[in-house]
Order: structure tokens, then sequence, then C-alpha cells
């Protein structure tokens, strides 16, 4: 589980090696005392620092859910100072996956415009809307019934995937979908 403190001007004031590894693939002294537009892309960072404000304004815990470097994750960020307070500053907690808490009224539910895809970054958005419906356990014939498309062209994708993703079946290519936690709308996020 990652753990990450970051006040309001997108400053990291803590973060613990497991949410530097999510993240950034960097060790918590690489990214303690940055700040967000310093280790992410401007369209990334923009979008957080919408939910931080949210959160600083409606004191609404938000929960996020995008994919960072082909995972899913999925942040939950909290207020940590008064309301009112000059210096807003957040604790946000970050798990692989993602998981419905017991009382999703109380939040906001925050789903990432942007995608950072990581090993998947080669894939079409075609390739990308196969591999997610093989991660829902389709068929060669469901995938082609749902994208209307015949099935002789998705095994040619399911082809093409394999060879990008130096997978040798269909269970390695579902283990990707899943890891990112793919859906079929993924394929239309921007990436980053």
């Amino acid at each position: 589980m990652g753990f990450s403190i970051v006040d309001s001007k997108g400053i990291v004031r803590f973060v613990n090696a497991r949410a530097a590894e999510l993240f950034l693939q960097a060790s918590p002294e690489e990214v303690i005392g940055r700040s967000l537009i310093e280790l992410f892309n401007p369209a990334w960072t923009a979008e957080r620092m919408r939910v931080l404000a949210s959160v600083a304004e409606t004191g609404r815990p938000a929960i996020m859910r995008h994919i960072r470097q082909g995972a899913q994750l999925q942040s939950t960020i909290h207020r940590l100072s008064e309301p009112g307070e000059t210096e807003q500053v957040f604790l946000v907690i970050t798990i692989e996956g993602e998981h419905e808490p017991d009382d999703p009224e109380h939040f906001e539910i925050v789903e990432s415009k942007l995608a950072h895809l990581g090993p998947l970054e080669s894939l079409t958005r075609r390739e990308l809307e196969v591999l997610a419906l093989i991660g829902h356990g389709m068929s060669t014939q469901q995938i082609a019934d749902t994208l209307h498309r015949s099935p002789r062209t998705i095994e040619r994708h399911c082809d093409g995937l394999r060879k990008k993703l130096q997978t040798t079946n269909r269970v390695q290519l579902a283990e990707f979908a899943l890891r990112a936690g793919l859906e079929l709308t993924d394929a239309e996020l921007h990436r980053v």
C-alpha cells in the first residue's frame, strides 16, 4: 500500500517506498520535496490538482481510479487540514487494483481520463479493446460480436498482441489485462 502526503501546491511532503515505486519506479528520496509538475506530465498533474481542490473545497474524500505504468491503481484522497487553513494537506493512499469502499456514498468517485500504459503503450486502440475483453474472459467469437468484427480479424489482433507483449498464450494476455484493470472504455483514454 502506498502512502503519500501532498499539499495544495502539489508539493510531495512525504511518500513511502511503495507509492514512489507504483507511480514513478523511484525511491522516496527522489520524490519528497518535489512538485507534481516536476514529476509527472502536465495533463496528469492538472487532473490530480483538480481532485485535490475538490477535496479541499468540499471536505469529501475522493477515490480515483487510474492506470499507471500498465497497472490499475486506486488512490483515496483525504484532507488532513482543517477547513479554512491557508495551506491544505492531503493524505493519498494508493493500492493496486480496484476495491469497493464499504460506504461509497461518502466518497467522490473519479475516473481518470488519462492513462500511462507502460508495457501496453505500443498497442493500438483496437488491440487495447481486444485485450480488455480477453481480460473479461470473452471468447474470440464473443469479442468479434462485441466489436462488430469477424473472428478472423480478432485472431489477427490476438496474434499482434502476443507478439507485442511477448506472450505465447491467451492466459498471459489476460494477466496483462487484469493487472491494468482494463475496461473496454479504457481504449479511449488519453495516453500520457
